[in-house]
């Protein structure tokens, strides 16, 4: 009996020992070494933070130190074009330096040596549009860079203006030298609004009208109602071309804008006439 009596006091005093443990304040418990974080409770967790409003990151796109990363990137890219072409010119140099060295003492013919030249022409032509048409491909990822900055800080600095003429410059006349012209008309009608300057190079507008021609030719072999407004389109834009480079050039009151312009005129006419007849 006594033993249950024990017993039973025993159970009573674990029950009480564990109901005042229990019952022990939160910083008591934390005195153990066991406390909370504090950096979980209180504060949000933006570390780890991913919007999935698109609209959010893209503000942070108009930072300047967002525009600068991608400028960088825009450089390195004009960079390797830039490589690319130079490592062209000396590799036709090399070309031609060991033509001129080989004695070709076995040819007999005049012909002989007209095919050797034909065929020198032949592989610089290739290298050039290799090399040329590779280059294209760094200067379209370094316009395409430019266009994400959006920071006006950065836009309007002087440095992003001269490299965005050069990087233009570039892109055009590598184009150009493939005779894909098609692409060379927004970067010129671009490159034209940069600043005063620009909108004064001739040769700009040398190259642009003759883009505007290539594309005017290319659609006149078409024989649709859509092709011919764009026809129209591209004369217009060809002969206004050709007058701002003669203008630049020459001169608005010289003889050769007077002639030019004459040319112009009778080349409009005609296309009217053309145009209604149809």
């Amino acid at each position: 009996m006594k033993s249950k009596q024990c017993l039973l006091i025993s159970l009573i005093s674990l029950i009480a020992a564990l109901c005042l443990i229990i019952s022990l304040p939160a910083q008591d418990a934390a005195a153990d070494g066991d406390s909370v974080p504090s950096e979980m409770g209180g504060q949000w967790r933006v570390d780890d933070f991913h919007p999935y409003a698109k609209a959010l990151n893209d503000l942070k796109k108009l930072s300047k130190e967002y525009s600068e990363l991608i400028l960088t990137q825009a450089i390195d890219e004009y960079s390797i074009g830039m490589d690319i072409l130079r490592d062209m010119d000396a590799n036709l140099s090399n070309l031609q330096k060991r033509y001129d060295k080989q004695n070709n003492l076995n040819e007999r013919w005049y012909w002989q040596e007209i095919d050797r030249e034909n065929q020198l022409k032949r592989q610089k032509g290739i290298m050039k549009y290799s090399a040329k048409l590779r280059s294209v491909t760094y200067f379209t990822r370094s316009i395409n860079n430019l266009d994400k900055i959006q920071s006006e800080e950065v836009r309007k600095d002087p440095k992003f203006v001269e490299f965005q003429i050069r990087l233009y410059k570039a892109y055009v006349s590598a184009q150009y030298d493939i005779h894909n012209l098609k692409p060379c008309i927004p970067i010129l009608e671009r490159y034209i609004a940069i600043n005063s300057e620009t909108k004064q190079d001739v040769q700009a507008y040398k190259y642009l009208a003759s883009s505007y021609g290539y594309m005017e030719k290319s659609l006149s072999r078409y024989n649709s109602s859509i092709s011919e407004e764009r026809i129209i389109e591209y004369k217009q834009k060809k002969n206004q071309a050709l007058l701002m480079a003669t203008e630049i050039e020459f001169g608005i009151e010289s003889i050769e804008y007077r002639k030019l312009k004459d040319i112009v005129e009778i080349d409009e006419i005609q296309s009217e006439r053309i145009n209604n007849f149809r």
